[in-house]
């Protein structure tokens, strides 16, 4: 298959290239990319590609210029995956580029046109089994094995499963693990965390974005996942608090209150970060007021909806107030009192 710019996009970037981009996006901008982003993060790529076509180039500065122009060619058309070396051989493994180059057209195709995401992971399934020499493998929970047993047997450690939406891969190669203790709201947690580094992909939001936004990290039974790459410092509040205490708090949930929905998960984790945010608090009131929907199967903008709206009662404000002139010690109140209610809720089921 070849993979070639459509001449819309060409055109675009001849556009953008004669109107010289400012050096700070202007605030209308900022907003615009913001929504693109969050059409994004809920897998509706023509949304997102809309949005980010309206923004007079003149409006960008440089980042935000390159973005768009990086963000609406992947959503135009998949970018086939370099060469992957395998952290055994050190040789270039085409299994694991093959499998990149096919979760990207999958990913493409599903955000692109969601009447076909089906097919799409039809497809995804099919050019995988194939390619692991098992052609007649019907569904993921049968590919996803099988793939992760041959990348695991090449030295990758691999995630799958789903996001949101839409089916995930993320293939890294180094990994380390520390103990880490973290405050909150009902008690601290001690854990162990992965720290994951020398990603090959690291997920369908962070491609499309072109590295703008997505996954931080996850918990499993035995820990928390933080993706390195994800974060310009591993000691600043924003890894502190938005991973480590959003994710910490998600580990105690499951053992306390087994059985949660993903998007419950999300709600309580998510006012951890109200709670505890300061330097960052304006970054996540702004992260969850773009992401917002009414879809249980996207756990993420389902919470961040309910959560805004949860505070917004507790504050005593109208449904649409801006939660972001609160003062930020009555924020941090009202999430740890929405976070206590909801735990006693829990307790009396």
């Amino acid at each position: 298959m070849k993979y070639l710019l459509l001449p819309a996009l060409m055109l675009l970037a001849a556009s953008a290239a004669g109107a010289q981009p400012s050096a700070e996006a202007t605030p209308q901008a900022k907003r615009a990319l913001g929504a693109a982003l969050g059409a994004l993060l809920q897998a509706d790529g023509q949304r997102a590609r809309d949005l980010l076509l309206a923004v007079p180039a003149d409006q960008l500065g440089e980042k935000e210029a390159a973005f768009r122009t990086c963000t609406l060619s992947r959503l135009e058309n998949p970018v086939p995956a370099s060469a992957i070396l395998s952290p055994r051989t050190r040789q270039p493994d085409s299994v694991a580029q093959a499998a990149v180059t096919l979760y990207r057209i999958y990913w493409q195709t599903s955000v692109m046109h969601p009447g076909q995401r089906a097919a799409a992971e039809h497809s995804l399934i099919a050019a995988l089994g194939k390619r692991l020499g098992r052609p007649k493998l019907a569904t993921m929970d049968e590919v996803e094995p099988l793939l992760s047993a041959r990348l695991e047997g090449a030295g990758f450690h691999v995630l799958q499963g789903r996001t949101g939406l839409l089916d995930e891969l993320m293939i890294w190669s180094k990994q380390d693990e520390r103990s880490e203790t973290v405050a909150l709201p009902e008690g601290a947690n001690q854990t162990r965390v992965f720290y994951l580094d020398d990603f090959a992909s690291i997920g369908w939001s962070h491609y499309l974005s072109c590295d703008r936004t997505g996954t931080g990290g996850w918990t499993k039974p035995e820990g928390l996942y933080v993706i390195v790459p994800a974060y310009a410092s591993l000691t600043d509040e924003n890894f502190r608090v938005n991973f480590l205490g959003h994710e910490s708090q998600h580990f105690s949930d499951n053992r306390r209150f087994p059985g949660m929905a993903s998007w419950e998960l999300e709600y309580r984790a998510k006012l951890v970060e109200v709670a505890y945010a300061v330097q960052t608090s304006a970054h996540v009131l702004a992260g969850f007021a773009i992401n917002q929907g009414d879809n249980q199967a996207d756990p993420h903008s389902y919470a961040n909806k309910r959560v805004l709206a949860a505070l917004r009662v507790r504050l005593g404000l109208a449904p649409d107030a801006d939660i972001g002139s609160v003062p930020l010690a009555a924020l941090q109140q009202a999430a740890i009192a929405e976070l206590r209610a909801d735990s006693a809720r829990r307790v009396k089921q």
